[in-house]
């Protein structure tokens, strides 16, 4: 695996830049005048941009190549960050969150896909594990770093980390992308890049990141306000979170080789049930240690699911659509944050933290008896 560390790198960079902003775009859209739901705006404009612009993207990255959209992708990717630094409202703000969003959407897809194209059948789900392993320690190392940054140099120098760690990552893949194709190999004449899509399984791994990262997106919006309500600090709260992102980090390439041993369905379903269970934990436990415990359990289940769905993926799409495949993947998953903190904001306004946690857990359980079906077909 060692051959594809340069793609991990960037999927730790890309995942560390984007979130190394998460503490620092709210409190700038608010020095620059924005009222509450403008800044809710700015912050989730990344996300809904990213989400719908992914599948298009793995579709052009199927047709063009991946080095081009990789390329293009982490260069506008590098520059975005510094344009934060000359905005001087909240509408200019959403305007780049919206272009850093596009060019997310550009590269994250095209580097998944060369991971499985430059990986051996039989150690795809170990390959992306390790892939998904890294954008996870990126959310880990990135609102820490950007958190420091922003209490001791101030908002500019976040945004120069920001375009710094994307410049990394693209230093080191340029080299690394001279030894690969510029477009994926094409599959036999006659062959449908959008068929696979009708396939059961196909539905079944999709929905995976979807629902999961579900039940994250809201932990990761509530759980500042949820701990203030049971005597949890903000630092504890932090400590919570960076042990949901640690432990699924960890768990994740083992979790991949597993899939390729075992069965990319079994680990599916056991990551999924975990999360269920470990969320409805959330609605009754108030200590710091529990939730701690709670959260590493989550985040367990989280990364065992989420390379062996990424790799079923890419086992049912044909060749010519691996780009499509991972970006419906990724869609899937910025979705799914996304809509976890979006939906689930309504739920506790009505019902409080507790029972929202709790109806999480629910709508995390209906999902994983959907995708247990789904899973268990192995026809159309």
């Amino acid at each position: 695996m060692l051959k594809l560390l340069p793609l991990y790198v960037v999927g730790f960079c890309g995942y560390t830049g984007f979130s190394l902003l998460f503490p620092v775009i709210p409190k700038y859209a608010d020095a620059l005048g924005a009222p509450l739901p403008v800044v809710g705006l700015a912050v989730a404009t990344f996300s809904y941009l990213t989400a719908l612009t992914m599948i298009p993207f793995g579709i052009l990255s199927d047709r063009v190549g991946r080095r081009i959209l990789l390329v293009v992708g982490l260069v506008i990717y590098t520059l975005t960050p510094l344009l934060y630094i000359i905005v001087t409202d909240p509408l200019q703000l959403i305007i780049v969150r919206g272009v850093h969003g596009l060019a997310s959407a550009a590269f994250i897809p095209a580097a998944t896909a060369l991971v499985v194209d430059a990986s051996p059948l039989q150690k795809r789900g170990e390959a992306l594990g390790w892939f998904t392993a890294a954008t996870m320690l990126g959310f880990v190392f990135g609102p820490i770093t950007g958190g420091f940054l922003l209490h001791s140099y101030g908002f500019d120098a976040t945004f120069y980390a920001c375009s710094l760690t994307s410049l990394l990552a693209l230093l080191l893949i340029l080299p690394w992308l001279k030894s690969m194709p510029g477009k994926p190999a094409k599959m036999e004449a006659g062959g449908s890049a959008w068929g696979w899509l009708l396939q059961r399984r196909a539905a079944g791994a999709l929905l995976t990141p979807l629902f999961v990262t579900f039940g994250s997106g809201a932990i990761v919006a509530f759980m500042p306000l949820y701990g203030e309500g049971i005597n949890i600090t903000a630092s504890q709260v932090g400590i919570i979170i960076t042990a949901i992102y640690a432990s699924s980090s960890l768990l994740r390439a083992p979790a991949g080789r597993l899939s390729d041993r075992i069965g990319r369905e079994v680990v599916i379903l056991c990551g999924f049930a975990i999360s269920a269970v470990a969320l409805l934990f959330f609605a009754f436990v108030t200590s710091f240690s529990t939730l701690i415990v709670v959260g590493v359990v989550f985040g367990f289940g989280m990364g065992l699911a989420m390379p062996a769905a990424f790799a079923l993926v890419a086992d049912l799409a044909p060749l010519r659509a691996r780009g499509l495949a991972m970006g419906a993947a990724s869609s899937s998953l910025q979705a799914g944050v996304a809509i976890g903190a979006t939906a689930m904001g309504g739920v506790a306004a009505v019902t409080g933290f507790g029972s929202m946690f709790g109806i999480c857990s629910a709508i995390l359980a209906a999902g994983l008896l959907a995708v247990f079906f789904l899973l268990g077909s192995r026809s159309g």
